[in-house]
């Protein structure tokens, strides 16, 4: 090997080293680069971290005081005999919400409820009963709460069962339904009354035998929307010479009949000179087809 060759070799790897050594120093530097960053970001974090614990503390501080504050008034509100206005200020601070604040929000409930049943007559059985049913929800242990809601209740259903009793008295024997439906409740408040049951009973019976009745006639005729009846247009355009005259007009309910189901109604339609008349008849129809024309005085509707 020459003297030129070795000269080469060692430049070559002088050259390496220098490579080397200054990569080296780069990632050194970017290390510390790095290194820095990541101490600032850890020291804003602790920062922001600090900054949120205090603004909890104050926070805390000033709802802590505030609840302290709302709690001291209610209790003052409730010694007082104003638990109404306790529940409006409890209502107001929802925010500040714990177990105090609840154990005192239940307890200005349960007086200001007790307060309403003292000012409330004893004759106000529904009102009584809706205040000792909230009683009785608000402490299902209290068996004074629960007892006195029972007897509210039966003092209602007693006053119901009088007044539907009464009721029944006033409804015309021939209206079955009605008559079945007012003693069935009758019967669901009081079940141990056997009167209610016969006559439930006996109405029953009765309309069972007037809707098997009924079906002779077929389905009860039903206005259009425009409050007529089908049946009656069709029948009174066959029977008309200007069928195509022929308007419809105002009709009545339709009602039930020994001979069918009866309906009124108003009519006009042209003559043979082109004047136009307006008439109303009675219809009476079995099985969709008018059976029966009357006048209009052959009834009259209550």
């Amino acid at each position: 090997m020459n003297i030129s060759t070795i000269k080469e070799f060692m430049k070559r790897q002088k050259l390496i080293l220098i490579g080397i050594a200054g990569a080296i120093a780069v990632i050194a530097i970017i290390a510390c680069v790095l290194a820095v960053q990541n101490h600032f970001a850890e020291e804003r974090a602790r920062i922001a971290e600090q900054s949120r614990i205090e603004h909890e503390r104050v926070l805390k501080e000033k709802q802590d005081k505030a609840r302290e504050n709302v709690i001291f008034s209610m209790k003052r509100l409730i010694e007082t005999g104003n638990a109404e206005t306790a529940l409006t200020v409890a209502e107001k601070n929802k925010e500040l919400m714990n177990d105090e604040l609840e154990a005192l929000i239940h307890l200005a409930t349960e007086k200001d409820l007790l307060l309403r049943i003292e000012n409330t007559s004893k004759w106000n059985y529904s009102e009584m009963a809706k205040y000792y049913a909230r009683l009785a929800a608000l402490e299902p242990s209290n068996s004074k709460y629960t007892k006195a809601l029972k007897g509210y209740d039966r003092k209602l259903n007693r006053r119901l069962e009088k007044k539907l009793y009464a009721r029944a008295q006033r409804l015309p024997m021939r209206d079955y339904k009605a008559n079945m439906d007012i003693y069935a409740e009758l019967m669901r408040l009081n079940p141990t009354e056997g009167l209610y049951k016969s006559k439930y009973e006996r109405y029953k019976s009765k309309y069972d035998d007037f809707m098997k009745e009924l079906e002779k006639f077929g389905d009860k005729p039903e206005k259009t929307s425009a409050g007529y009846y089908i049946e009656v247009e069709k029948y009174l355009k066959e029977k008309s010479e200007f069928p195509e005259t022929v308007q419809m007009e105002r009709c009545t309910d339709c009602y039930y009949t020994d001979k069918g189901w009866l309906v009124g109604c108003n009519y006009s339609e042209k003559n043979e000179v082109g004047s136009r008349f307006s008439e109303f008849l009675w219809f009476t129809i079995t099985n969709s087809t008018v059976q029966k024309v009357e006048s209009a005085g052959t009834y009259t509707v209550n």
